[in-house]
């Protein structure tokens, strides 16, 4: 088992076919028909078979490519390593951000990271926060800036607090519950989620937990839209009420199409946390990064 035949194993998974892989490679398509025939002569056994909708992973396939991924990361990060022993940071940083932290601190402190490391790129990346902590444990993800509550599973994760979630519920403007006060004025109407509703006292099941909290049945969940940009424009054209971060309000440009809604009950609490794996150390630009974020969120606080 070489680097080479690990690289040739994710970019066939990564981009769905032994042709697109073989391009993002920059290789033969033969070359690397090759290189996947002898990964799978050592580890014994068949690792994706052709499907309509591309490739599909066996049992073994899809056991290696978690490791895959971490053994190809660590590679990468330790090359970083090396060379910012030449005192000049380079590399590709990839960050997991949700919609909340992307607006309170990726404008902020991006262009910083840029005027002092201009050889050092950032991939950022979007999505519920149970899929950017799979992210960091596969080694696909440096580091997540997200929601973190007191039931998320943290037991082999780092969290440094950024600052306490905002939380708010939205409305169009000209909502007939625009001015509703209590979650019980809510309780019949229906709602728009980010994510699929998650375990109890997780980030993803906020609103069904805060239902839960005042003993109402659980809201009535219409769909799940994974794009913020995209859930705020439905919700501004509808009267369909959104669970969401306050700050989309002013950071989309939405503060003329959209209301937050004065309810006096409290939202579960959450914070937004930076997380890393705890026993691997960040390589040396995403350290940078996550030192200059959590630098700028104390300042933030301090204010």
């Amino acid at each position: 088992m070489t680097l080479e035949q690990l690289r040739a194993f994710v970019a066939v998974v990564e981009h769905g076919s032994i042709r697109a892989g073989a391009r993002a490679l920059g290789m033969a398509q033969s070359g690397l028909t090759q290189q996947v025939k002898r990964l799978e002569a050592s580890v014994g056994g068949t690792l994706f078979v052709r499907a309509h909708s591309g490739i599909a992973l066996t049992a073994p396939g899809t056991a290696l490519l978690a490791r895959a991924r971490v053994i190809l990361g660590e590679c990468d990060r330790a090359l970083q390593e090396c060379g910012a022993l030449n005192d000049e940071l380079v590399g590709a940083i990839n960050v997991g951000v949700s919609s909340e932290a992307f607006a309170r601190f990726v404008p902020q402190v991006l262009p910083q990271l840029r005027r002092m490391h201009p050889r050092v790129s950032v991939h950022l990346a979007s999505g519920p926060a149970s899929m950017m902590l799979t992210g960091i444990r596969e080694g696909r993800l440096d580091f997540a800036l997200t929601l973190v509550s007191d039931g998320t599973d943290m037991s082999d994760l780092s969290a440094t607090m950024l600052c306490a979630a905002d939380p708010c519920i939205l409305c169009r403007q000209g909502h007939p519950l625009q001015q509703a006060t209590s979650i019980r004025e809510l309780a019949d109407s229906a709602w728009i989620n980010t994510r699929p509703s998650g375990l109890a006292g997780t980030p993803a099941n906020r609103l069904a937990d805060w239902f839960a909290q005042h003993q109402l049945a659980p809201p009535q969940l219409v769909a799940s839209v994974e794009s913020l940009l995209d859930t705020l424009q439905l919700v501004a054209q509808s009267d369909y009420l959104f669970l969401g971060p306050r700050v989309a309000i002013e950071a989309h440009g939405f503060s003329a199409r959209l209301a937050a809604v004065p309810v006096r009950e409290a939202i579960p609490a959450s914070r937004i946390s930076l997380i890393q794996r705890t026993a691997v150390p960040l390589a040396p630009a995403a350290r940078e990064f996550a030192s200059m974020l959590i630098s700028y969120a104390r300042m933030a606080r301090a204010a």
